[in-house]
């Protein structure tokens, strides 16, 4: 039977909007799609898919891959093997993913954003969305992939009927490797995913001492002040003020973006927002393609213009 197998991402008992990509992604390639989960209340919609299966093990378990190569092995005896593995590019996503290509010695494609379906061709970015690269399986038989969170979720449609459902029997649980537990975030934290005006900063800023500056403006502009994975990476503001796959996805009114390049993962965590208004030196940023406003300038300079202005 042809087929896209669909591992599903779960966190804290929730069902990820990123799955949508996966399952996106499995309607551009025509193929019927089973969704692998583990056995839970998880609210999906159950439409998107035509199979569901339930494992009979917990989210932690879910997330081992010595498990999920045993979940792999039982689906593959029910119903046959699957045109394609698809995991979210995530930590897990990717990890999962590497395991069950080096298991099953399948060829593996990483942070898939794009796909031409007349030439077979699986697009990935490189240098910030400035390149592509090109990669197309040399044989028919199948394949795994992972793909970037926000490229594919708008190919998900509902099908004409509910799915089939059925649970795997209990799999044996590896003890070779254990979950301990998340790691929760500061609660002290302002939650930036509640916030209606976003002002973000880059690394195009040039150094730390710039932060200041930047925060002044988000308290005249009312806006909560937050940053891209550099800014973070560099600890010029705290992990919880990151925006992207690898921090927080937003939606504000306004995302006011300053001195951000635009990476893909940056990218994947704002782009729905109402408003974006971008500043860049480089009139060739990707984060241009997303704006609805995009202005060139020094993000320095007109950060000190409009505190000018903000102050009367």
């Amino acid at each position: 039977m042809s087929y896209a197998l669909v591992v599903s991402e779960i966190r804290r008992g929730l069902f990820e909007d990123r799955n949508l990509d996966s399952i996106g992604f499995s309607n551009l390639l025509q193929r019927n799609i089973t969704l692998l989960i583990p056995e839970g209340d998880y609210k999906i919609n159950e439409k998107f898919v035509n199979n569901i299966i339930k494992v009979r093990i917990e989210e932690s378990s879910f997330l081992n891959p010595l498990n999920m190569i045993t979940a792999l092995e039982k689906v593959i005896n029910l119903k046959g093997n699957p045109d394609v593995i698809i995991f979210t590019l995530s930590s897990s996503g990717t990890e999962l993913a590497s395991y069950a290509s080096g298991h099953f010695k399948l060829p593996l494609i990483t942070d898939v954003s794009g796909y031409d379906k007349e030439k077979g061709i699986f697009l990935k970015s490189y240098y910030s969305d400035k390149i592509f690269g090109q990669f197309k399986l040399t044989d028919t038989g199948p394949f795994i992939i992972t793909v970037r969170s926000g490229s594919f979720k708008d190919n998900a449609v509902e099908k004409a009927s509910l799915p089939a459902s059925e649970t795997l029997e209990e799999i044996q649980i590896s003890k070779n490797r254990t979950f301990i537990e998340y790691i929760e975030e500061d609660s002290t934290e302002i939650d930036i995913t509640k916030a209606e005006f976003l002002l973000s900063v880059g690394r195009g800023i040039g150094n730390q001492d710039e932060i200041a500056g930047y925060e002044e403006l988000a308290a005249l502009l009312k806006a909560v002040i937050s940053g891209s994975r550099p800014v973070i990476d560099k600890m010029w503001l705290p992990k919880p003020r990151q925006v992207g796959t690898s921090g927080k996805t937003v939606k504000p009114k306004v995302y006011f973006a300053m001195g951000i390049s635009g990476a893909f993962q940056h990218i994947a965590g704002m782009k729905d927002s109402d408003c974006i208004i971008a500043v860049n030196k480089d009139p060739q940023a990707p984060i241009f393609q997303y704006a609805h406003y995009g202005i060139v300038a020094d993000a320095n300079k007109l950060r000190d213009n409009l505190k000018v202005i903000m102050k009367g």
